[in-house]
């Protein structure tokens, strides 16, 4: 019972990230993990890097946001999940959180879960965790986990095709893993087609 439960959250995640261009092969064993790692793990311990270009400046006041989805199999067997996070600007140098240094003409934008974020991480881990703790299989459903990253993409033509490669720690014994690389031009069309 517990192994199929578990099947089907990976296979949410699976369908999911065969949906995203640009997913790292590399990173697929970190992602695989990702929604049972942020089920136990610390929230302030969350950490999205982005690495863009230099001459980047993403628009004042956008952040990325966590998305978290949840839906149960049997309707009404436990509470649908649909929130979107936001995260802060976190002032920190890279190299201090354990990433390389960027090359030159490149720079590192790093983001946290904000004091009322992470509140509301644990207790939407707490959902999760009561869910799957239904009796007789009402506990099985599909959970995503994201970072929708889009608007912080809106940028000039001229850097449109750069590269922008996503970082990301769930814990910070685990450190970083890149989940995601590609232009913000890319992102800018995910982000249409899933609108």
């Amino acid at each position: 019972m517990r192994k199929n439960l578990l099947r089907l959250w990976l296979l949410a995640a699976l369908i999911s990230l065969a949906a995203c261009g640009g997913v790292l092969m590399r990173s697929l064993p970190h992602l695989m993990r990702l929604q049972s790692d942020l089920l136990v793990s610390n929230p302030a311990e969350f950490l999205v890097a982005l690495q863009v270009d230099a001459r980047l400046l993403p628009p004042a006041n956008a952040v990325p946001m966590l998305i978290i989805k949840l839906v149960p199999r049997e309707p009404g067997a436990f509470e649908v999940i649909d929130k979107k996070l936001p995260l802060q600007v976190m002032v920190s140098t890279a190299t201090t959180l354990g990433l390389e240094s960027a090359p030159p003409g490149r720079r590192w934008l790093i983001y946290s879960l904000p004091a009322v974020t992470q509140i509301e991480l644990l207790r939407l881990q707490q959902t999760i965790k009561l869910a799957k703790a239904l009796p007789n299989g009402r506990g099985a459903g599909s959970l995503g986990v994201g970072v929708e990253q889009d608007s912080l993409a809106v940028t000039t033509p001229a850097l449109a095709n750069t590269r922008w490669d996503t970082w990301m720690q769930t814990r910070q014994r685990d450190g970083f893993f890149e989940v995601w690389s590609g232009t913000p031009a890319e992102l800018q069309r995910i982000a249409a087609k899933n609108r």
